[in-house]
Parts: structure tokens; sequence; C-alpha cells
């Protein structure tokens, strides 16, 4: 009887010991887990626009409250929020540093007075800030020098005046150039489009190098729009009639890979629609007609397309959207989408989610 009972014993015990080792071996597998945006809730005058990314998991929230702008780090997985900066003065442009450590808020007092401030995005604190005349100002940030922001200041009859502004040291310099279609190119160099008439279609590019005015050579003839980020110049010309080209270039300006998409314009010339600002050699992302043609009345419908400069591939990632603005984190998965970026397109999956509820939509 004892025999058996001790048997018995020695049988629960080891098949309690598998049961436990089993449970643990359970427990260690992890979980799949997916993550989805979450949307936030809020009121329709409330919410301004979402301004960009400062992460591959949180963006720049933009609202205003009882004539008070805020400007918060909204996590879009969570929906929590963290204070950044706010101002009772009028909000006229805000960028975010290529670095994603600082943004720019460029706000008007009165009529008389604006002020451009660099603020910090870890504490909120002003870094630097300089008063100007509320004129209409565009703002290009140097992706190798942080430090410095290129301003095409226009007067009230639309002549420009072009300034390298090194807020660190809070000194600004005067740059000579023939056209305000600019972008950086380096610490020291700028690509512009300089066109015979602001309103021609076509113009050509230029190399200059801003510390020498003369230092000036022709890169690219003929061209209708240009970008630069990443160390890729894209030049979009019309190859023909039917075709828009897409050139992506290396650091000298040698092509490694031509793009064709159909073309639409009307009597103004060509249509080119929104492209994402974060691209490099391996992603671009653009929207594109379905055909060459003349534009009409109706509003068109596009396909959301993923292009891989390097291995020579392209993809569609969805059909049948609006052209409207889009923008990567460093080309990654998910870009902002909407003209307030209020909405986010998971690029592997097609999913479409909401950023931002409102009761009604603000636009």
């Amino acid at each position: 009887m004892k025999k058996s009972t001790t048997f018995l014993l020695i049988v629960i015990s080891m098949g309690l010991i598998f049961i436990s080792f089993g449970c643990a071996k359970e427990e260690e597998i992890p979980k799949k887990s997916t993550k989805d945006v979450q949307a936030i809730q809020m009121k329709t005058k409330e919410f301004q626009r979402v301004v960009g990314w400062l992460s591959k998991d949180t963006v720049l929230l933009q609202t205003k409250a009882k004539g008070t702008s805020y400007f918060d780090e909204l996590n879009i997985y969570t929906g929590k929020k963290r204070k950044i900066y706010n101002t009772n003065e009028s909000i006229s442009e805000v960028q975010i540093s290529p670095d994603y450590r600082n943004i720019l808020i460029y706000s008007a007092e009165s009529n008389q007075k604006a002020t451009m401030r660099v603020i910090a995005l870890d504490d909120g604190s002003i870094i630097t800030s300089r008063e100007t005349k509320p004129l209409t100002t565009n703002f290009y940030w140097n992706e190798e020098s942080p430090e410095k922001i290129m301003l095409i200041t226009y007067s009230p009859d639309w002549d420009f005046q072009v300034d390298e502004w090194e807020y660190t040291l809070n000194q600004v310099n005067k740059v000579e150039l023939k056209s305000p279609f600019v972008s950086w190119y380096g610490d020291n160099l700028i690509i512009s489009n300089n066109k015979d008439k602001p309103d021609d279609e076509l113009g050509n590019l230029y190399l200059q190098d801003i510390r020498n005015k003369a230092n000036k050579s022709l890169i690219v003839a003929n061209i209708m729009q240009f970008a630069v980020h990443d160390n890729v110049l894209i030049t979009i010309e019309k190859s023909s009639d039917e075709n828009l080209l897409y050139e992506f270039r290396t650091i000298g300006f040698q092509n490694f890979y031509s793009y064709n998409s159909a073309r639409e314009y009307d009597e103004l010339g060509t249509f080119i629609p929104y492209f994402d600002a974060n691209f490099d050699k391996n992603a671009f992302l653009t929207f594109e007609p379905y055909e060459s043609a003349k534009i009409s009345g109706n509003q068109n419908e596009y396909k959301l397309v993923k292009i891989d400069p390097t291995n020579k591939k392209s993809k569609t990632v969805l059909e049948l959207l609006d052209n409207q603005p889009i923008l990567s984190y460093d080309t990654g998965d998910l870009i902002l989408y909407g003209y307030l970026f209020d909405k986010v397109i998971d690029t592997k999956t097609g999913k479409i989610y909401n950023l931002v509820n409102t009761p009604t939509k603000s636009f």
C-alpha cells in the first residue's frame, strides 16, 4: 500500500513539474502585437494642424484655444501629449529642424512687428529670437548644418530678398541670388531654379556657393521643379507631351534612375502632384495620375506610388486617393496625409488611420 501511494505521489509530482515547465515555456513565447494609430478627439475650432514628425512614434500638434496657440508632442499610438510651447501671437509659419531637435515659429505680435523664434523641443526653451517686419517669408533649413536657415522675404510688390540666418550666432548674411526657388545642397551650396519670368513653366538649375556669387554653374536645363534630400537631387521634367519624368541624381548630378509618369496639364502648364519631401535613394513616394490628360473641372483621383530608385522598382501602395500633401519620417513605413496632416497611411498594409477626430471637418 505504501509502495502504491509512494509511486502515485511521484507520478503526480512529475506531472506537476511537466505542467509547470510547459506553462513556463508558454509564457516565454512572445505574443504578436500590432500597433494601430489611435485617433484623439478634439473640438473642430481647437485643432489647427499636425505640423510634422518628431520621431517615428510622435508628431508636433498645433492647437488653439481662447486666443492662445499650443504646440504639443503627440504620441500617435497612445494619444498622450507633452506640452512644448504656447504663444498668444498670430502664427504664420512653423517648421521642424532636420535633426528633429528644434522648431522654428514665425509669429506676428501686430501688423508692425513679427518674431522668428527657434524653440528647443526637449524643454520648450527659446534658443534664439529675431524681430522682423511681418512680411511673407519662406524658410529653408540646412540639413547638414541645422544652425543655418535660408530666408526668402517678399516685399508687398513681390520683390524678394535672400538672407542666411545663422541662429546660434543670431547673425544674418545677405545672399545674392537671382531666384527665390532654392534649396540647400550642403553647408554653403545652394541650388536654384532660375526662370526668365516667375510664371514660366521651365527654368534652368544652377549650383552656387553663397560665399562667392561669381561661382555658379549650370546643372540641368529646362526643368519644371526640383527637390533635394539626403544627398539625392530629383528634377521633374517633361519628357513628352504625354509623360512627366522624374530624374534621380547623385551628388555629382549624374542620373542613376528615371521614372516616367502620366502627365496632367492645363493652359498654365503641367500639374505636378504632391510627393514626400523625406525621400532618399531607396524610397520616393508620390501621387500619380492614371492617364495623361488635360485637367478638367472635376477632382481627379490618384494612385500612391512608392519608387525604389536604387533597385529600379516601383509599386502602387493605394488606389483612388485625393492628391494631398504627404510626409514620411525618414522614409519610414508611415506617412502623414492630408492638408492638415490629420491622417496616417501605413504603406505596408495600405491602412489609413485618422490621427485627429473632430465633430466636423475643419476644411
